[in-house]
């Protein structure tokens, strides 16, 4: 197998075990604008869903589908599925609630300081 960057390329021998870290594959410069922030809308839109592509997530680009072919995670839609679970279930419990970011060396730490609770 071959990975390509803009510069060069990797040939990945049979056996050899690739790590990566899934911040750094979203924070090319030469792909996405602003590459440093978290852009809350970066993919929404015609053009934001034309950087899909880039983004990399279970062993693939976000936009393929985990097959026998591909090595993808057969879990990563599932992933994502209980992820905007927990949002919702924030919402229904919660009327209102208040967090703090700080940055970290893996992105963000988010700490709760407030949570009221949802009155029905």
């Amino acid at each position: 197998m071959v990975i390509e960057n803009h510069e060069n390329s990797f040939q990945v021998k049979k056996g050899e075990m690739l790590f990566g870290f899934q911040p750094f594959a979203t924070k090319d410069p030469k792909i996405f604008e602003r590459a440093e922030e978290f852009v809350g809308d970066r993919f929404l839109g015609e053009e934001g869903e034309k950087l899909l592509k880039y983004v990399l997530w279970s062993n693939g680009p976000e936009t393929e589908s985990p097959s026998v072919r591909n090595k993808q995670c057969p879990g990563k839609d599932f992933v994502v599925l209980v992820s905007r679970l927990l949002v919702v279930e924030m919402f229904l419990r919660y009327d209102s609630f208040e967090v703090e970011a700080t940055k970290s060396a893996l992105g963000y730490d988010l700490n709760f300081i407030s949570l009221a609770k949802a009155t029905s």
